[in-house]
């Protein structure tokens, strides 16, 4: 169940913080995990890593939504990009 919040911390902290690549990234990275999971130890093992891999999509919500309520109180600034030029 450890596994499961960590997952959910990581995907929190990278939705405050990151943009959506990161998200694709642990994506793939839990989803690796799940594969090695199943092999390793079964499929009983493998649907409780899928339930990571659901964390960390779920936390990454969470995380975008904290931030969204932080840049309105005024404890964070948004990221402000130049657009780029072509």
């Amino acid at each position: 169940m450890w596994v499961i919040a960590l997952h959910f911390g990581a995907g929190a902290v990278a939705g405050a913080i990151f943009n959506v690549r990161t998200l694709i990234a642990l994506v793939a990275l839990v989803a690796a995990e799940c594969i090695a999971v199943a092999a390793a130890s079964g499929l009983s093992a493998a649907l409780l890593s899928a339930g990571g891999l659901v964390a960390v999509q779920v936390g990454y919500l969470v995380g975008i939504y904290l931030r969204s309520v932080l840049e309105r109180a005024g404890l964070a600034h948004p990221s402000i990009r130049p657009e780029h030029q072509r």
